[in-house]
């Protein structure tokens, strides 16, 4: 009898018999797995950032395409220190993605570095021309130089490896420069013409009308304005209204002023949800299924299509 066959029984309120659930075999592996966290994962080449109880947009980390076990071992722990102090999984990604490039073309046949003394300021200096050559100034281009130099940061903070050469460092004239862009803020005839409430009106649901208000009014980004709470004003000793958000780029709650006209489409807006949900909804903007019918989310929502100067004012880049 296999041992997920046995089931441990017990007593009833009404005094029957009934099983008592018991893992299966394969599941005890797997939650022992978890207790173990990096004692687990820390060797792999790929590491299962579940197993390691890190919720995040990626699943792993990678190392399994840096060939030298030396600079490998320096990655893990640089991520794993990173990890530690909270950073999120996708930075630390970023960073391991980088010392990945680098170690291609550290074991390149025309360079051909194994140890990790021999990386000094004249190959660093050959790396940045290899950065060139294939990103250009991109913004990947930019990002690998940075990354790295923090790489070799933590090295000599950390006393991980002595054996760095001081002269590995990037200066910041090694870095690309920024592609000079006109601001990206809308022109004032086109705001004008978006706060026209006949404008505002061409909205065919109320709660994207909202959204463009606070938005245009608050200066929120997109992603923090669609997850406003549904208790969303705060009123100061004086009565004056804020809106209350949480900035999740800083990850700190802030205020910021409102006038009687956005609190009073507010509060319109949060008795339509009451009607619609009378035990209450956690947020302002809870996804509502017939609205978004044919529509894209919140985040890449266009105006309402139309030859009305305030559309082709806003699509033009």
């Amino acid at each position: 009898m296999s041992e997920t066959s046995h089931m441990p029984v017990g007593l009833g309120e009404e005094g029957h018999e009934r099983p008592r659930l018991q893992l299966h075999t394969g599941q005890r592996t797997e939650e022992a797995s978890r207790r173990n966290g990096w004692d687990s994962e820390y060797d792999r080449d790929v590491w299962r950032l579940r197993e390691l109880g890190i919720k995040a947009k990626i699943a792993h980390i990678l190392f399994d395409r840096i060939p030298q076990p030396w600079l490998k071992d320096l990655a893990k722990r640089w991520a794993r220190w990173r990890l530690s102090t909270g950073l999120g999984a996708e930075s630390a990604a970023s960073g391991t993605r980088a010392v990945t490039h680098f170690a291609q073309f550290l074991a390149s046949p025309a360079v051909r570095v194994v140890r990790l003394d021999q990386v000094d300021r004249p190959l660093l200096e050959r790396y940045l021309a290899h950065l060139h050559a294939d990103y250009a100034g991109r913004a990947v281009h930019r990002n690998f130089i940075g990354q790295l130099n923090l790489f070799f940061l933590a090295i000599r903070q950390h006393r991980w490896d002595d054996t760095l050469p001081t002269s590995a460092v990037f200066f910041p004239e090694d870095f690309p420069r920024h592609d000079e862009r006109l601001p990206r803020a809308l022109s004032e005839p086109v705001m004008t013409q978006l706060e026209q409430r006949s404008n505002l009106d061409r909205w065919k649901t109320p709660s994207y009308r909202l959204v463009t208000l606070i938005l245009m009014r608050c200066g929120l980004r997109i992603t923090d304005t669609v997850r406003l709470p549904h208790d969303c004003i705060v009123h100061d000793a004086d009565g004056a209204p804020y809106l209350r958000y949480l900035n999740h780029k800083m990850k700190r709650e802030a205020l910021v002023p409102i006038d009687e006209e956005l609190e009073r489409e507010i509060r319109d807006h949060q008795r339509r949800l009451r009607d619609r949900w009378p035990q209450g909804t956690p947020v302002l903007f809870p996804s509502i299924p017939e609205e978004r019918r044919g529509a894209r989310a919140y985040g890449r929502q266009r105006l309402p299509e139309g030859d009305a100067p305030v559309v082709e004012g806003v699509r033009r880049p």
